[in-house]
């Protein structure tokens, strides 16, 4: 039998255990995320303007910034507590047991679902022919709700290393930048200045 996360074989389980640890992982970090998402559902408010330091009293002219219609996905109704819920109900379903109804405010809600999930773990992993569509979901929710709250940098392609490691023959490793950031050669280790990037891949295309 062959995890429903990632196909490594496994002795009978629903899913490996490196996969059963992420998902237990990436529920737990659900309650944190959800409560950041909330930064993004308030627009920004307008200022009074002023003039040589005396209030006008009048709006500034920027308009408020809308909400982030992404995170006002995930944390309004339907989002991660309606989703988390509902794969919960199906579990307490598959396993025979009593299903709690939800009651309290969302956050409130969120943790019970997480928590009742976190412990039926065993079963997920074990038991349930679900599994691998559960661990997608909540990758696909703890994902989302990342790219917004913490939004990962891409590298990207600065060319390639010049530096001569013998004699008339450069490195040649490719460079990945980062804005800002210096740019390090994994392969020799030389290290470029955050304003170069641009010079090695005109080089490079010269």
């Amino acid at each position: 039998m062959h995890c429903l996360s990632c196909e490594q074989e496994t002795n009978g389980e629903y899913l490996c255990e490196p996969c059963t640890g992420r998902l237990g992982q990436q529920l737990a970090d659900l309650p944190a995320l959800y409560g950041a998402l909330g930064a993004y559902l308030r627009p920004s408010s307008q200022t009074t303007g002023s003039i040589g330091g005396v209030g006008t009293g009048s709006p500034a002219p920027d308009a408020p910034l809308p909400v982030h219609e992404g995170a006002l996905d995930l944390v309004g109704p339907g989002g991660i507590v309606t989703a988390l819920e509902e794969w919960r109900f199906e579990l307490c379903q598959a396993a025979e047991i009593r299903w709690p109804a939800p009651f309290g405010d969302y956050p409130g809600r969120l943790r019970r679902a997480v928590q009742g999930l976190q412990d039926m773990l065993w079963y997920i992993h074990r038991d349930w022919p679900q599994a691998g569509d559960f661990s997608a979901a909540v990758r696909q929710m703890h994902g989302a709700a990342r790219s917004i709250v913490a939004p990962r940098e891409r590298p990207l392609r600065a060319g390639t290393c010049t530096k001569e490691i013998s004699e008339g023959e450069a490195c040649g490793a490719v460079l990945l930048a980062k804005p800002g950031r210096p740019v390090v050669c994994r392969w020799c280790l030389t290290e470029y200045p955050a304003s170069s990037w641009l010079d090695l891949a005109a080089e490079k295309a010269a």
